[in-house]
């Protein structure tokens, strides 16, 4: 029996509809599944209810976007000069979704997007593309315009050949198009979290883009102290060799571990249930979030 802990949706940046998830992961051999939408929680109900549909374990999640800069400096007060390096998301399971504070943060998110976005695709125009908003909130079919949206414009015009080559050359980290939005901070992420009856799990650790063991100890170390309660060890950026570098590390801790093939649909290449995460795993989850809890 397996689980798949973190998937996207048309919410966010997928191109599944939030009810078709249960269905499409008990094909795929699944017994239980979370859905993780960037920023968003506004697939949770209809996924939810197809979940009991369908007789598949559910676990309502997000997966909040925070502020690296934490990593990259020992000042209490960070700055805009502060260097941000990698990217840091923080994933939150089991999550009441009508929390107030959640429901706070993914306000100021979706604002930071609205006002990333337009800059972004501004940056594209003063390299020679032709790409206006409009085109893109339509690629995002009303839901929340990310950077695929942007790059499956880019592809569809013919100025990129892969929504890969997009992030690489423009939208990613190091592109020529990219601005950041990732503003809110760990401590944040983690409250806010925690506020909705959520565990906190670092996401996918090597996009961190800490170059050394020692610096990822530290990062992690330090998150714990703002609440963390665990660590994404299988994720399908991760090596086998990663992965147990990452459970030994969340072992040394005290530390949960989760899994997840970061399932976008079609916009990725990546199948749902790919990384073969043991259902032990999710009961795992579950059993903590119930000591949290107190149920």
């Amino acid at each position: 029996m397996y689980c798949d802990l973190h998937a996207h949706s048309t919410a966010s940046d997928g191109t599944d509809a939030p009810a078709d998830l249960p269905r499409l992961a008990k094909q795929a051999g699944l017994s239980a599944i979370a859905l993780t939408d960037h920023d968003t929680t506004a697939g949770l109900p209809e996924f939810l209810d197809a979940a009991k549909r369908a007789r598949i374990k559910a676990v309502p999640g997000i997966e909040l976007s925070a502020d690296p800069a934490i990593f990259h400096t020992t000042a209490d007060d960070l700055t805009e000069q502060t260097p941000r390096i990698g990217t840091l998301h923080i994933l939150g399971y089991f999550i009441q979704p009508d929390a107030p504070y959640l429901i706070e943060v993914q306000a100021r998110l979706l604002q930071a997007r609205e006002q990333r976005n337009p800059q972004m695709i501004e940056r594209l125009n003063q390299l020679g593309m032709d790409i206006q908003y409009d085109e893109v909130t339509r690629a995002a079919g009303g839901n929340i315009v990310g950077r695929p949206h942007i790059g499956q414009v880019m592809m569809e015009k013919g100025y990129v050949k892969s929504i890969h080559e997009a992030f690489s050359r423009y939208l990613g980290g190091q592109g020529e198009a990219y601005v950041r939005k990732d503003r809110l901070s760990a401590e944040e992420a983690i409250t806010a979290i925690h506020e909705a009856n959520g565990l906190a799990v670092l996401a996918h650790p090597t996009q961190l883009g800490l170059s050394s063991p020692s610096q990822l100890e530290h990062a992690v170390a330090r998150l714990k102290t703002l609440g963390l309660d665990g660590i994404e060890t299988r994720h399908s950026d991760h090596t086998p060799r990663d992965t147990e570098r990452f459970t030994r590390l969340a072992n040394k801790l005290g530390l949960i571990t989760t899994g997840g093939s970061d399932y976008h649909g079609s916009r990725k290449t990546l199948e749902l249930g790919s990384q073969k995460v043991p259902f032990d795993v999710y009961e795992n989850l579950r059993n903590a979030h119930h000591q949290r809890v107190g149920a």
